[in-house]
């Protein structure tokens, strides 16, 4: 699979949904304009219509944003809309984790910091259940380190440009840990055959 090309078949896809559904959401006034419906229940009805269409873009606009900036110290990523920044030091993260395939990826990121960002969470039980083999591998940081807290980010937004991310933080961060899943992860992404 060549990710680049998803990622930009995935844009141009999100692209043509947003002018699709822009041109359905002029469209819809004009149609009822121009028949002359004055009756109440067609404005309502087109007023439904036209909330539900934008909601529909809101909750498209949110799984389609993911941006982010790697340096050597610090990890900052953008996701959903409204926009949400988490801002990790690359020494604070210990551990780089991957979960599923395809845009449906799940990367988690488990540090020893929480630095004041609500997004970034205490590993608990929810969290282990959820994320069986994130548990395995936090259990293994667990014995290395017992007395240490560690926290959790999850980034599940974004589709096809998670690979590109992970890619980065391998690059560029490297004091990680990484998981078995994600370094297949990366393999694929840089299409290395096993």
């Amino acid at each position: 699979m060549n990710v680049d090309k998803a990622i930009k078949k995935q844009t141009s896809r999100y692209k043509r949904f947003v002018l699709a559904i822009c041109l359905l959401f002029i469209v819809l006034p004009v149609i009822l304009y121009i028949s002359r419906q004055t009756n109440l229940f067609f404005i309502i009805y087109l007023f439904v219509i036209e909330m539900l269409i934008l909601l529909f873009l809101v909750f498209m606009k949110n799984n389609q944003v993911l941006d982010y900036k790697v340096d050597a110290y610090k990890i900052s990523i953008t996701i959903g809309f409204p926009i949400k920044t988490i801002n990790l030091p690359c020494e604070k993260v210990e551990l780089v984790h991957a979960e599923g395939s395809g845009k449906d990826i799940k990367l988690v990121l488990i540090g020893k910091s929480k630095l004041r960002n609500k997004y970034v969470r205490p590993i608990d039980i929810e969290f282990l259940k959820e994320n069986p083999y994130a548990g395995y591998y936090y259990g293994k940081l667990k014995k290395r380190n017992p007395e240490t807290q560690y926290f959790y980010t999850i980034i599940s937004r974004g589709g096809y440009k998670k690979y590109p991310l992970l890619n980065e933080i391998y690059r560029s961060c490297t004091a990680l840990s990484f998981t078995e899943e994600a370094i297949s992860r990366i393999k694929e992404y840089r299409n290395i055959i096993e």
